[in-house]
């Protein structure tokens, strides 16, 4: 979820000035925050452009479900769903493969991810 969360960025409203690491940002200013971006930092994250299912988790939490106040409530469904879903499908679609190039949703949409992905697999599981 790191690698590639659904959502990529968000943006805040400064009700009052707030001031961050000696910058001002006066009230009334929107801030965008790039959660992709943080999720890929490289003074956090060990190697952060690289998809390793086998690496040990960071101690670093990733960004993918936000932080403080505006932590993500459907965070730990999304997170069992995916415990159950990842498996199951590995036992039921073997040797599942991309089938051709996968088609991105477009910039700006408000959940990312693939709006086509062809794949095979052995059927009959």
């Amino acid at each position: 979820m790191r690698y590639f969360g659904a959502v990529r960025g968000t943006m805040r409203y400064a009700s009052t000035d707030i001031v961050y690491r000696d910058v001002l940002f006066p009230a009334g200013t929107f801030v965008a925050i790039g959660l992709a971006e943080a999720n890929r930092d490289g003074n956090v994250f060990v190697a952060p452009q690289d998809f390793d299912i086998t690496v040990q988790k960071s101690d670093q939490p990733q960004l993918t479900f936000g932080s403080g106040i505006h932590y993500c409530l459907g965070q730990a469904l999304a997170r069992a769903e995916l415990q159950e879903a990842l498996p199951l499908l590995a036992r039921r679609m073997p040797h599942l493969c991309l089938d051709g190039p996968t088609q991105w949703k477009p910039d700006g949409v408000g959940i990312f991810g693939p709006a086509h992905m062809p794949i095979t697999f052995d059927p009959g599981h």
